[in-house]
């Protein structure tokens, strides 16, 4: 089962899968690797919370770990540090590295509230009138911005240079 990199896969076989390997906030997946049909949210002691189907109300109910349980995965950001931000304008992209032609990571859609951990010069971006050189790294998105995109000063208060 393929993972996010915020997810740590706990089995990929629904042999695998038991109760006790599971914890609270865990998510079970139904079906195969070609066609995953249903997802739940381990509670603890045996039970989940699930819609069987659209439309129906949400139910607890005890964890099904046979049958077409494909496996399970454990959602672990772990802390998002740095300052918090906002940004401006929509459709803004950020980035793998510090570089305009850097591959795309995550486009904002309208004015987010973002944290910016470090920040570097790298290429100059000209935007609306502002230019600017600097680029934030947003560890929530595990990717780079221009500042010129982040509401405030050129360079970013209180946010040390990256290494």
């Amino acid at each position: 089962m393929a993972s996010h990199p915020a997810t740590a896969p706990l089995t990929g076989r629904s042999d695998d899968v038991n109760a006790g390997a599971c914890t609270p906030g865990d998510l079970l997946a139904y079906g195969d690797s070609a066609d995953l049909h249903h997802i739940a949210i381990y509670l603890g002691v045996g039970e989940s919370a699930e819609a069987r189907q659209s439309g129906p109300h949400l139910m607890v109910s005890h964890v099904r770990l046979r049958g077409d349980c494909f496996g399970a995965v454990r959602v672990n950001t772990g802390a998002v540090g740095g300052h918090v931000f906002q940004t401006w304008g929509t459709g803004v992209w950020t980035k793998t590295a510090p570089s305009v032609g850097a591959t795309r990571v995550y486009s904002f859609p309208d004015a987010t509230s973002i944290r910016g951990e470090c920040q570097k010069h790298a290429e100059t971006v000209t935007a609306d009138g502002y230019t600017n050189d600097a680029l934030a790294y947003l560890p929530g998105y595990k990717a780079r911005m221009n500042n010129i995109y982040i509401q405030g000063p050129a360079r970013l208060d209180g946010v040390p240079t990256c290494t």
